[in-house]
């Protein structure tokens, strides 16, 4: 499921570089180590919380990745997407 995600992520992170943004948020589960892993591996950095965010229950970390406009960021994504094995295409978001 996590080559999934990534996947889903470098598709997200390319057209945000496409369209001009400098920085990506998100929330995660304090629970979901898995997904917090791959987020760091783009560059996403814990910035706070969110108490009882999911369910009014369990918290969330809130997570930004900065600067992804930058060519170090670029080769980032390279780097991530040929770890995997496959190809990431998606008709209508070349």
């Amino acid at each position: 499921m996590l080559e999934r995600g990534t996947r889903l992520l470098l598709t997200l992170a390319r057209q945000a570089r496409k369209a001009g943004s400098k920085n990506l948020t998100l929330e995660v589960r304090v629970s979901n180590r898995g997904a917090q892993s791959m987020y760091q591996s783009f560059g996403f950095g814990p910035v706070g919380m969110r108490s009882r965010y999911y369910e009014g229950v369990e918290d969330a970390i809130v997570m930004w990745a900065n600067d992804i406009d930058t060519p170090d960021y670029a080769d980032r994504l390279d780097a991530i997407e040929v770890a995997l094995p496959g190809r990431t295409t998606w008709d209508g978001l070349a």
